[in-house]
Formats: C-alpha cells, sequence, structure tokens
C-alpha cells in the first residue's frame, strides 16, 4: 500500500532482434519507456538513431474516425448519462470484437462518403437559407401580387412601399401638409403592424421624400422578378421542400453509417493505443548493431522480465539500477480495496515524488471527516449511501467511476454520523411541529446528539479551529516523514520538529487575548515559543552565505515571507477551517427553512399531508444538491491547500507501461 518499487533499466540487444523484442515487450506490459537519447554518453551518441516508426498512417486513420465520429455527432448525439458524461466509460471489448471491427468497417471508403454527405448537406444548407429569405422578402408583397405588374407600367408615377407601426402611421394621418404630395394604400394590416403602398409623382420626388424622411419610412424595395410574384413563391416554396427533402435522405443515409459507431470507437481506440506505442517505440536508440532501450519495471515484474529475456533472447544483456533523485521517475500506486477511492484525490492534485510516500492513507481521514461536518445530516448521508452503492454496482467495470462513487459512499458513512452526533436529521425535521410531541425522531436525536452548532456556534467554532490545528500539525509530522524517507533527518528537525515545538507556544500565547489560561500553561507556551523560534532562527537559513543572511532569513522565516512555514500562514490556514462550520450551518438551516415552508401546507387533510410531503421531498432534495458540491469541493480545498502545502511534492509522471493500455477501450478475455 505505497508507491511502487521500480528499477531503472538499460536493455541492449542486436539491431536484427531489435522488432520482435518489441513485439514481446509489448504483449509483457511491464516495461516504461523513457527517452533513451538523454542517457547516451554524448561520445556515442553519434552512432545511433531513433528506433523508425511510422505514425503518419496512424495518425491519418485517427484523423479519418474523428471526422466519421464528428459528422455522424452533428446529425445524431449519441445518448449518454449526466454520469457518463463526466466519467468516460471504456468500452469492454475482446479480441474477436476488435477483429470484427477490422473486417467490417471500411475507415476509407465510409470516411469519404461522410464527407461527401456534409459537403452536400452543408451547400442545402446554404440554398434553404437563401429560399428562406427570398420567401420572407417575397411575403410582403403577397398582398400586391395582382397589381405588381400593373405597378411596374405606369408612368410619371413612383412608388414606395413600407410597414409602419400603428402610432407612427397615427401621427402621419394627422399631418395634412404630408397628404399633399402623397397617395397610398393600406395594403394590410395586423395588430401591430401596417403595410402602406405610397404613390407620388415623379416631378413632386423630392417633396415627397422630404415627408418620408420626416416620419422616418423604412422602405421595402421591390424585387427585380421576371415572373409574376405568386408564381415566384410559389416556385421558391417547392425548391425550398426539395431540398429539406434532399437533407432528409442525407440524414437518413448518415443515420445508417452511424449503425457503425460501435466498431468506430473500438477502432480509434485501437488506433489511438497504436500512436502510444509508435512513440514508444521511438524513444529507443538503434545503430547498425545495436538496439538500446531505457526504462523502469516494478521491482515485482523484474521475473517476468529476466524470464522474457533468457528464454528467448538470450543475446541480450539487460542492466537494472536504483532510481536517481535526479532522474524524473515515473509513479504507480497500489492501494488496497479501502484506499483506492480516496486515490482520485491525490490524481486531482498530480502524483508525488517517487522518492517520498503515497499520501492516500493519510488524506482520507481527514477528507471523510470534514465531508461529514460539512454535509453532517443523517437522512441526506443515508441517500448517499444508498446512491453511491447503487452507482458503484451498476458502474463496477469502470474502475475510475467505481472508485469515484466509492468515495462518496463512505463520505455518506461520514455524513450520517457526523449528522448524529451534531443534530442534523434533515434539519430540524424532528421538531414536534412537523411530527409531533414525543416523536421517534426527537427521541433518537436527544440520545445521540452531542453538540448543536446552531445552539452553540462558539463551541463549534472553537471545534472547527481545533481541527485545523490538529491537521495543520498532521501535516507536519507527514512533512518529517517524508524527509525520513529520504534519510534527510536535518531537514526533518529543522523542517518539521522546530515548527511543533514554536507553533504550539505562539498558539498558547496567542489564545491568552481571548481566553483566561492557567499560568502554568503560559509559562510552558513562552519556552515553547522561544526554544522554537531560536531554533528556527537558527537554521531556516543554513543555506544562506554569511552568519548575517542566515541570521536574517532565520527571523523573516517565523513571518512566513520565506522558509518552509510561517506564523502568518499558520493563523490563515486554521482560520481556513471555520468553512466547515460555515457549511455546516448552511446545510442545517436550509434544511430547516424547507422543512417551515413544507409546515404551511400541513392543514390536517389528505390534500395537505401529500403536499407536506412533496414540498418537503423536493426541498430537501434542492438543498442536498447544492450542499454536497460544497461539502466535496471545500474539504478538497482543505486538503490540497493548506494541507498539502505542509509536505507534498507532486508532478510526478504516471507509469504508463509499453502494452495495450487505453482510457477508450479495455482488451478482455473471449467469455
Amino acid at each position: 500500500m505505497a508507491i511502487d518499487k521500480l528499477n531503472k533499466l538499460t536493455i541492449l540487444l542486436p539491431s536484427k532482434d531489435s522488432r520482435w523484442f518489441l513485439s514481446k515487450l509489448y504483449q509483457l506490459n511491464i516495461v516504461h519507456i523513457i527517452d533513451t537519447f538523454s542517457h547516451i554518453d554524448n561520445s556515442s551518441i553519434s552512432f545511433f538513431q531513433r528506433f523508425p516508426t511510422v505514425i503518419e498512417e496512424i495518425e491519418k486513420n485517427i484523423q479519418k474516425v474523428n471526422t466519421i465520429l464528428s459528422i455522424l455527432k452533428t446529425f445524431f448525439q449519441k445518448k449518454k448519462s449526466f454520469v457518463e458524461g463526466i466519467f468516460p466509460i471504456p468500452l469492454q471489448v475482446t479480441q474477436e470484437e476488435l477483429d470484427i471491427a477490422f473486417s467490417r468497417v471500411d475507415i476509407e471508403s465510409i470516411h469519404k462518403e461522410c464527407q461527401v454527405q456534409y459537403e452536400k448537406y452543408a451547400a442545402l444548407q446554404k440554398q434553404q437559407k437563401q429560399r428562406k429569405e427570398e420567401i420572407d422578402k417575397l411575403t410582403y408583397f403577397l398582398p400586391l401580387a395582382d397589381e405588381f405588374t400593373q405597378i411596374g407600367n405606369i408612368r410619371n408615377v413612383s412608388f414606395f412601399y413600407c410597414q409602419v407601426s400603428e402610432s407612427r402611421w397615427n401621427r402621419f394621418l394627422k399631418d395634412e401638409p404630408s397628404h399633399e404630395f402623397l397617395s397610398w394604400q393600406i395594403v394590410s394590416k395586423t395588430e401591430e403592424k401596417l403595410k402602406i403602398l405610397f404613390a407620388y409623382l415623379n416631378h413632386d420626388k423630392d417633396a415627397a421624400l422630404r415627408v418620408i424622411a420626416k416620419f422616418d419610412l423604412k422602405e421595402i424595395p421591390f424585387p427585380v422578378l421576371s415572373d409574376n410574384i405568386k408564381d415566384h413563391f410559389d416556385k421558391l416554396t417547392s425548391e425550398m421542400a426539395s431540398v429539406i427533402q434532399e437533407q432528409g435522405m442525407i440524414r437518413q443515409r448518415l443515420l445508417e453509417l452511424s449503425s457503425e459507431w460501435y466498431s468506430l470507437e473500438i477502432l480509434l481506440g485501437y488506433w489511438e493505443n497504436e500512436r502510444n506505442k509508435m512513440i514508444a517505440q521511438h524513444r529507443c536508440a538503434i545503430s547498425k548493431r545495436f538496439f538500446v532501450l531505457v526504462g523502469y519495471v516494478k521491482t515485482t515484474d523484474r521475473l517476468r522480465l529476466d524470464s522474457l529475456l533468457n528464454n528467448e533472447f538470450p543475446q541480450a544483456s539487460v542492466i537494472y539500477e536504483e532510481p536517481s533523485p535526479i532522474d524524473k521517475v515515473p509513479v504507480s500506486i497500489t492501494l488496497n480495496r479501502f484506499f483506492k477511492p480516496a486515490q482520485l484525490l491525490i490524481n486531482m492534485f498530480g502524483l508525488p515524488n517517487y522518492f517520498t510516500f503515497d499520501p492516500t492513507p493519510f488524506v482520507i481521514v481527514s477528507f471523510l471527516i470534514f465531508f461529514g461536518l460539512c454535509f453532517g445530516d443523517v437522512f441526506y448521508g443515508l441517500f448517499l449511501t444508498a446512491f453511491s452503492a447503487w452507482m458503484v454496482r451498476k458502474y463496477r467495470h469502470s474502475e475510475p467511476l467505481s472508485n469515484f462513487m466509492k468515495l462518496f459512499f463512505y463520505a455518506g458513512i461520514s455524513t450520517m454520523i457526523f449528522g448524529a452526533l451534531t443534530g442534523g436529521w434533515a434539519g430540524d425535521l424532528y421538531n414536534p411541529m412537523y411530527l409531533g410531541e414525543n416523536n421517534i425522531l426527537l427521541k433518537v436525536k436527544e440520545r445521540l446528539s452531542l453538540l448543536d452548532p446552531l445552539s452553540k456556534p462558539v463551541i463549534a467554532l472553537l471545534v472547527a479551529i481545533g481541527l485545523g490545528v490538529l491537521n495543520q500539525f498532521y501535516g507536519i509530522i507527514l512533512r518529517m516523514y517524508g524527509e525520513i524517507l529520504r534519510k534527510n533527518f536535518m531537514n526533518a528537525i529543522c523542517d518539521g520538529l522546530l515548527w511543533l515545538i514554536l507553533l504550539p507556544g505562539f498558539l498558547i500565547l496567542t489564545a491568552t487575548i481571548f481566553l483566561k489560561i492557567p499560568e502554568h500553561i503560559v509559562s510552558m507556551g513562552k519556552y515553547l515559543a522561544i526554544i522554537g523560534a531560536a531554533g528556527l532562527i537558527s537554521t531556516q537559513g543554513r543555506n544562506e552565505k554569511g552568519i548575517a543572511g542566515k541570521i536574517f532569513t532565520g527571523i523573516v522565516s517565523l513571518y512566513g515571507i520565506v522558509g518552509t512555514y510561517g506564523c502568518s500562514g499558520f493563523i490563515g490556514d486554521i482560520l481556513s477551517y471555520t468553512r466547515i462550520l460555515a457549511l455546516g450551518l448552511t446545510t442545517s438551516i436550509i434544511g430547516m427553512a424547507f422543512n417551515i415552508v413544507a409546515s404551511l401546507f400541513k392543514t390536517g387533510t389528505f390534500i395537505g399531508v401529500i403536499l407536506f410531503i412533496i414540498i418537503l421531498v423536493t426541498g430537501h432534495m434542492f438543498n442536498f444538491v447544492m450542499s454536497i458540491l460544497g461539502a466535496f469541493i471545500h474539504p478538497a480545498r482543505l486538503i490540497f491547500l493548506e494541507f498539502f502545502g505542509r509536505f507534498y511534492e507532486g508532478g510526478a509522471p504516471k507509469f504508463q507501461p509499453y502494452g495495450f493500455g487505453n482510457q477508450r477501450i479495455i482488451l478482455k478475455e473471449n467469455g
């Protein structure tokens, strides 16, 4: 239950055996290959070149399959549940299914047809848009269909066609001088708009246009047509129907092609895996005579690798070394079933440095305590536990999603425990005004509750701050543990133990401002603060040059500007833990508010009881969804920022063995 022990390896064998060796090594799936050229001596590097790979064709296949799926998604979105949208679940496929996908799907022909059909559809869409714009324009002139030809044949008279609002038209009618140069006919009228056809003599054009500008009338230009408006409108409508029909035929054909969706995803996963395979091979080095591979293997897998080399490649040489701190060593973590779900938190932050330790077992307890206090409600915890158990069972084939829901399963149990201890039962549903006097919920609550944050907020606040203090000390202890693992005993004392001496003393002295503390405890705090401060001033600048620089750095480090920690950072960190109380109170208060709203409908009638139950369930489901977000995010924040900052070194690459492994598909045994 820790970071897996790795050995760095260098394999040397004749060049003629390289491809066969890589093929067998791929089947073994145990070696993480790194860039070999960074480990070849400069005097020999000119004799080697990168192992030749053909990745261009693979990239083309990936691009083609992605294009096909992208086009199909444009028309037919594959249905996914909300959970599957967040956690992509890999396809479980057998070698037989993979072979079938290759035999039945011709990527080249499907890709070509999808592109042709998509381009045709895009052109039809453009035509449809053009036809619609023309039809919309002609719609304005349909009421003039019979007069349109006559209007064009009238001489010495010009026409102005527009659409005006009722209010503007009324203002025009009241302005009688404007009528002198214009004649008009109301072509159509709705509740808000009127279509008006104005006529004016050509020699009155300037005066007529001044009247039109005065009322800001916007012209609807007459279309230039070779035939009748009504005939042209019918022609466009018919063309539009044909375009829509042709689009429907294309959609139907693409729907038929989408029946290959499953096979296409299998092939995409396969080609993505082949690309990763070629990238790994390209990290190896080869010359006319020798092939060189540098990588890492788990210590537990060395026997399997040795067996392969001894049985099939006796001419190969292998050198095993212990990883060096200067190397960027990949990390593989093995956990038991209980701690495995908490690895999600570590993956979100980044894998730990190989030479430290896996913090997962140390993090899960803190996270569950914080989550339970933030979300603390028995009914909410019960629902979360049941829902998570159902999700774990439903998605047991998807390890990432299953582990994620297991973490919430644990969190649900924690929520029930802390809900019982803090008196959270769907807010205050135990209140006699909801369930009557001496109801069983009230009796259970009174028996189990230890602290009600609403009635004793100051004590609850002190508990939250106390948890923050303990968690900070816990983080410093873990820092010491990590330094001891690396045999940096001086760092463990200077950057860990001395802070564990200073900070309790600093905390005691600070507390005297707000609380009356016994004199002997105050004296103990002074001694701890003096001893810790003296030690830190003497050691925090140990890497600086000169006595003055060492002492100055040591003094400044007490505040926290430089160094591994600081008193100001300590205060800020422990105050961050007050959010635990704030979120717990928020969950309870909102739950109580919904209880009050539901009680307003509890009139004693059957309908009143039904409404009471409906509002109660709906309100608490809303509170559940909103509160669970904060109950996850804020404890995670407390761990990532206030806790991990004390000891964690992340950023290590993931151990990825050279072999079949893909997030899109998982190859399983037949049957």
